[in-house]
């Protein structure tokens, strides 16, 4: 993919990699590593990191056009999340990634969203075929989404999301390369929810399901990070006052080749390693009322990826007052590249 940069990896990938566990050693390790705008894996939501990543089936705000659109289905009001974050500050300190979506209801048709999503992956350095300098550049990704969640039943409900996407690596390519460091390309996410009662739900999703996207020519374009997740949530108590929440999510990794990654991905190894690039995710909340109008929120969850070599404790709290909410989290990763992260989010329903 980065032939066109230099015969170097350069640092925009390595940081794309290294936020899903891996080393530089460790590059063709994880199907992820294979796959172009890998800024579309960073997850945008504080309260989410807090509990391990575990949220494709409690996503109950604007975050729901990321995570899983079906639960659109159940927003009831108008609501706005915004997120930002540097994903490798001990790595990077000048790639970050923001989020911002926004929610309407439609009443007889179901709740729309839109999403925009924006990395910036830092100042490169251009070298040439035979490594000498020939200045610097910056790179970075952009997403653009539209979302739309309704109910099919009580108690089922489904969601889709498309999204257009550009990747720009570098402002043009390298030797006799005929084509240039930016790519573009579209993709969709499917979800479902099941929510039989007050206190269980079930969902999937189903993300970034499209054509390969192209830097050069057709014969070297890179597959985009689909990949497939389920989880459950479930209230293990329920009190006037507050609430404990479990959540859990298994992920798997999808990036094969082409438009048909969604299916191939799963067979594209060996057994024992289909198994190995299997994600599990699990959180707990603790959601305490102060008030009609007030509450907050503490959180702690564990996140294991076999294969990336990262297996991280997590924590955060949340803040709500009326309209507003605020969410911290804070990754307890001993991975030299990825330790020490904050993610920050607010949102506001109204």
């Amino acid at each position: 993919m980065l032939k066109y940069l230099s015969h170097r990896v350069t640092l925009a990938t390595l940081a794309a990699v290294c936020v899903f566990g891996l080393g530089a050693s460790q590059v063709d390790a994880t199907p992820e590593s294979r796959a172009a705008a890998n800024f579309l894996l960073y997850q945008p939501s504080a309260r989410s990191a807090g509990l391990g990543d575990a949220y494709v089936a409690i996503a109950d705000d604007a975050n729901a056009t990321f995570f899983n659109p079906a639960a659109l289905a159940d927003d009831h009001g108008r609501s706005l999340s915004t997120t930002f974050y540097k994903p490798v500050p001990s790595l990077a300190n000048d790639i970050f990634t923001s989020f911002g979506s926004y929610t309407q209801p439609m009443e007889g048709v179901g709740n729309f969203g839109i999403s925009l999503i924006y990395t910036s992956l830092g100042t490169q350095f251009r070298t040439g075929e035979q490594g000498e300098e020939l200045g610097e550049f910056t790179s970075f990704g952009i997403a653009f989404g539209i979302s739309y969640g309704a109910h099919l039943t009580r108690t089922i409900s489904l969601g889709i999301t498309t999204k257009l996407i550009h990747e720009n690596l570098a402002a043009q390519g390298a030797g006799d390369e005929a084509g240039s460091g930016t790519g573009t390309s579209f993709a969709g996410d499917i979800g479902f929810l099941w929510k039989p009662g007050d206190r269980f739900s079930l969902g999937w999703a189903l993300r970034n399901v499209g054509p390969n996207m192209t830097f050069i020519d057709a014969d070297q374009s890179d597959p985009l990070p689909q990949n497939f997740t389920i989880g459950f949530g479930y209230d293990l108590m329920q009190r006037d006052n507050y609430t404990l929440l479990l959540t859990s999510d298994i992920y798997k990794p999808l990036a094969d080749e082409g438009f048909g990654s969604f299916l191939s991905g799963w067979t594209d190894g060996s057994g024992e390693e289909e198994l190995k690039d299997i994600d599990y995710h699990v959180g707990v909340e603790w959601a305490y009322n102060l008030s009609d109008l007030s509450a907050f929120a503490l959180r702690a969850g564990y996140s294991h990826d076999e294969d990336g070599n990262r297996k991280t404790p997590t924590f955060g709290l949340g803040l709500k007052y009326d309209w507003a909410t605020f969410d911290l989290s804070y990754f307890a990763n001993s991975n030299a590249a990825v330790r020490n992260v904050f993610r920050f989010s607010g949102g506001f329903s109204f």
